[in-house]
């Protein structure tokens, strides 16, 4: 099967346009990744920021009522770093989905680079040839 070299050109600027798009994407679900894991950290922040100044609310607390009070604050703050987390999980999921695509889509147009590659080999070895038999001919022609 010969290879048309406009063909395998056309198809290598699509596939590096599906690349750049890859890469875009994934950089896009990193991105939100990153603030995902940043959420979590700001989420274990207020958490011990919070139990610091439980210290003097308990100090302070005057019946079981302020006691429970501060479980109850502290219960929503453990809460809201699991959601965090689990949001962390979810976007990490999906930039490790985004990363897989990235490869793939640069696996694909390395094959159609290196088709490209071959068809102008196969390009340069048919000139060759070609001026190989254009040489014997004349060769041939100046023995006779």
């Amino acid at each position: 099967m010969t290879l048309r070299p406009r063909a395998v050109k056309a198809l290598k600027d699509a596939r590096t346009k599906l690349r750049d798009i890859a890469a875009a994407a994934h950089a896009n679900d990193a991105a939100i990744r990153d603030r995902a894991q940043l959420h979590v950290l700001a989420a274990e922040d207020t958490l011990d920021e919070y139990l610091d100044e439980a210290t003097e609310v308990l100090a302070a607390a005057s019946s079981v009522w302020d006691l429970d009070e501060v479980t109850e604050i502290t219960g929503v703050h453990k809460l809201a770093i699991v959601d965090a987390q689990t949001e962390a999980a979810k976007a990490q999921a999906v930039s490790d989905a985004s990363a897989e695509r990235l490869r793939d889509s640069a696996r694909k147009l390395k094959v159609a680079e290196e088709l490209l590659d071959r068809c102008h080999t196969e390009q340069r070895h048919a000139v060759a040839k070609a001026e190989q038999r254009s040489n014997d001919d004349l060769a041939a022609l100046v023995r006779k």
